[in-house]
């Protein structure tokens, strides 16, 4: 077969500096412990740097709660090693007694008709020295929108010793923010005494689960001696729900809280519905008993029988953070930073029900990488419960604690702070139809299922929704089902440009890490922008269950967690091959031969006939016209009625490589598409490849002698030309021809043309002058393609020696100066 004759449009830049340089071509492992405070902060996990001047106006900690006759213990502290730019809050110090803690965000800065996200590092451990005195009492996160604004805090009046009431701040069991059982024993409404108006999360640590002595006295009746010296702490004795149905409402029993464990758990600590009141007869006074000749003898004084109460706590989406593995240390109190992430769903509207999930342990301390969580609740949250607005919907967000005799370190470090990105994130899994569409896969009614084969299209979308900071250094970590097989992806950039392609050979496992932005350290997305990740692939044949998948968008202040539908996988009841073998997948780009595939089409239904039988080619991405299996067109009879064959015309075909892809589908919905198959098609060419970057010649000093002089090549040239024809195509030539060689404009008022030319040997051994024009080109080189399927590449320029190859020929007259120019290459075949 013939090539075309004529320039390539391949040509070799060259330059000559002083007539002598041309210049070149145009899992987990254990986590570390911390003993003490010193420790626990300097390897305290990166977080948000809160003692930045970013942040400085943003947290209030004063002194001045109500009833307070001591200093707020919760402050800012710096963590990590020094200049690490990181902070904690640190609402409580092991070793200090009787103190309570509180920081509040200065301004209502969380929406509660917005998504947010509050992402967090909390350690909660006391130290060897204050072991013996217990660790007390815990912490809690609350969302509040109290009157009493920054200066909330639960408080009561409770008798001193004098029976004086004295209003203190909440301690104990109350943490700050739960309702403070007082010391009168009667009847009250714990509500009034907590911070009204609001949500709280606590991390508790404390085994409230003090149940009130009984004392048999007159008639056998358990009594309860109001003169111990402390009211009973019994809010871990009250029930638990762990799930929610759509009305916000417990679904099933009430469990049992299990007292003795660390725990995590949520409620209104404003709505009296939280506590209830349990009574028990008691009495004041008194009460000895002395042995008279053996016989018991009781005393009274001020004896007072009466129903005395105490109270115990609703625990809404209880978490039970019992024993490590060891026995010896609880999940919440090990010496380790444990991560906490807060998933906030709104309402449609402001008296409606919103959403909070929170799961508690979900990354390593030490590498910041996910793990799977230790465990996780939903609870609902009543708008209701806050007292806002339709024109008002923000609250504050902050930390109470407190401490009793017993103490512990509590610290917490924010790698998203809520209300500074407001951001979400979705993952949708679409299906590509007959008509070449793609279609979203619903998962409203039933998990929906997929027929091997199908091709996939997984969109991603990231955006920015408010709040008060950019999002910042975005990158994505995505899961890919096991039975999806990826293609391809595409990446769009928060400011609408091309993000270039997903690398998807860094699919490790299930995990697909995305290296967003130029230098793939992430994109900053302001206002409402969203950055788009766009995957192709094909669902593997086999029957499969693939449970819902997530996937996560982190910044270096914020993130969000994306969830794609899960589906099932039935095996496709049509088979398909491509013999390649027989086929002709290798030909010559713009030759006269076409490349045509044979293939097979064979369904397990026996009733389904080549005539039922759709085919839908796709070339390089591009689909064609499909055919039917049966149509005469199409036979090919060496598989019988199950093959097929299919011409690819050669002007279809792209210079190189080109994919040939195929799936079947019959007249039956059910029996699904095939798997796709694919292969190879070569439309075979034959060009310059890898060319040396520098070709020089060496240096030369005129002397103004009047001769001429030959310069040599400067180094080692390479000039591959690459092969990839058919087997017994034709032999090629390589012509070459050259511009002149000019100074630069920019060294010289007027160009200057070299007094000289490159020169090539002839096949009598005598230097030629190389051509100057396409007619006049000289042939350089000639071979033959490989003789099997393989590329043959082939270096021109390998064996010339210092006397031979294309070389520089400098006459007398010519001047000092910088010179450049090209070499055309032109290909033909052995016909001319």
């Amino acid at each position: 077969m013939r090539m075309r004759k004529g320039i390539l449009g391949v040509a070799v830049t060259l330059a000559v500096a002083g007539l002598g340089l041309w210049s070149g071509m145009v899992a987990h492992a254990a986590e570390s412990v911390y003993y003490n405070y010193a420790d626990a902060l300097a390897g305290a996990p990166q977080g948000v740097d809160l003692n930045s001047d970013e942040y400085k106006d943003y947290f209030w900690h004063g002194d001045d709660i109500s009833g307070a006759t001591s200093s707020n213990s919760a402050t800012l502290v710096d963590a990590g090693k020094t200049g690490a730019n990181n902070s904690a809050i640190r609402i409580s110090r092991a070793g200090e007694t009787n103190t309570w803690g509180a920081i509040w965000s200065n301004d209502k800065v969380f929406d509660l008709m917005k998504p947010q996200t509050a992402s967090m590092w909390v350690y909660a451990s006391t130290e060897a020295a204050y072991v013996k005195a217990g660790l007390g009492d815990g912490m809690a996160f609350v969302l509040q929108n109290s009157k009493d604004g920054v200066h909330a805090f639960s408080k009561a009046g409770m008798p001193d010793k004098n029976n004086n009431t004295v209003y203190t701040p909440g301690t104990g069991e109350s943490m700050g923010v739960w309702g403070m059982d007082p010391k009168d024993w009667h009847s009250t409404d714990l509500a009034k005494n907590a911070i009204s108006n609001s949500w709280a999360l606590e991390f508790d640590t404390f085994n409230n689960t003090y149940d009130p002595p009984t004392k048999t006295l007159i008639l056998g009746n358990p009594q309860w001696n109001l003169n111990a010296p402390y009211a009973p702490s019994s809010f871990d004795l009250g029930s638990y729900y762990n799930s929610f149905d759509a009305s916000g409402k417990p679904t099933g029993s009430a469990g049992k809280i299990n007292g003795s464990d660390n725990h995590i758990a949520s409620n209104y600590p404003g709505d009296s519905a939280t506590y209830t009141g349990v009574s028990r007869d008691g009495y004041r006074g008194n009460i000895w008993g002395q042995l008279v000749l053996g016989t018991p003898n009781w005393y009274t004084n001020d004896y007072t029988s009466s129903s005395y109460y105490f109270y115990k706590m609703t625990h809404l989406g209880y978490l039970d953070e019992g024993k490590n593995a060891d026995a010896t240390t609880d999940k919440l109190t090990d010496h380790r930073w444990h991560h906490v992430t807060l998933t906030y769903t709104p309402p449609t509207s402001v008296d409606g029900i919103g959403k909070m999930k929170y799961v508690y342990d979900d990354k390593n301390s030490d590498t910041g990488a996910d793990k799977t969580p230790a465990n996780s609740a939903e609870v609902p949250i009543k708008l209701s419960e806050f007292g806002i607005s339709a024109d008002s919907t923000k609250v504050r967000w902050g930390f109470t604690g407190s401490t009793g005799t017993s103490t512990e370190n509590n610290l917490v470090i924010f790698d998203q702070v809520p209300g500074d990105v407001e951001n979400s994130s979705s993952a949708t899994l679409s299906a590509k139809g007959d008509s070449g569409n793609y279609t979203p896969v619903d998962s409203t009614a039933s998990t929906p299922t997929l027929s091997g084969g199908t091709p996939v299209k997984l969109d991603y979308i990231f955006r920015r929704d408010g709040g008060l900071k950019a999002w910042q250094d975005v990158n994505a970590s995505l899961t890919i089902p096991k039975s999806i097989q990826l293609t391809s992806g595409e990446i769009k950039n928060p400011d609408g440009s091309d993000g270039g392609s997903v690398d998807i050979s860094k699919l490790n496992g299930t995990t697909l890490p995305v290296s967003m932005g130029s230098n793939g350290n992430g994109v900053t997305l302001t206002g409402t922008q969203n950055g788009e990740i766009t995957l192709y692939g094909t669902i593997a044949d086999g029957e499969a269950t693939e449970s819902s998948s997530k996937s996560y968008f982190k910044g270096s202040n914020a993130s969000s967690t994306a969830e794609m539908t899960g589906f099932k996988v039935s095996k496709s009841r049509l088979a398909m091959d491509i013999d390649d073998a027989t086929s002709t997948l290798h030909v010559n780009y713009e030759g006269a031969l076409d490349a045509n595939v044979i293939g097979v089409v064979v369904p397990d239904d026996k009733n389904v006939m080549p005539a039922d039988v759709t085919i839908h080619p796709t070339l390089n991405g591009t689909d064609l016209d499909t055919f039917k299996q049966g149509d005469s067109d199409y036979y090919e009879g060496t598989h019988g009625t199950t093959g097929f064959k299919y011409d690819i015309p050669i002007s279809k075909l792209k210079p190189g490589s080109n994919t040939i892809s195929f799936y079947a589908t019959d007249t039956n919905p059910d029996d699904g598409r095939s798997p796709v198959v694919s292969t190879e098609v070569i439309a075979g060419t034959v060009d310059l490849g890898d060319t040396s970057e520098d070709m020089s010649f060496g240096n030369m000093t005129l002397t103004g002698s009047g001769a001429n002089t030959t310069l040599k090549r400067d180094n080692d040239w390479g000039l591959d030309v690459i092969d990839s024809r058919a087997p017994g195509s034709d032999d090629w030539q390589l012509y070459a021809y050259a511009d002149p060689l000019t100074t630069d404009p920019k060294q010289t008022a007027v160009p200057t043309t070299l007094d000289g030319y490159l020169v090539y040997p002839s096949a009598d051994g005598t230097d030629k002058p190389l051509g100057t024009s396409p007619g006049t080109a000289t042939q350089v080189a000639s071979g033959a393609p490989s003789g099997d399927d393989t590329t043959k590449t082939t270096n021109i320029a390998e064996k010339w020696t210092d006397n031979s190859g294309i070389r520089l020929l400098v006459r007398g007259g010519a001047t000092a100066g910088n010179y450049s120019g090209s070499i055309h290459w032109t290909f033909v075949n052995s016909a001319g």
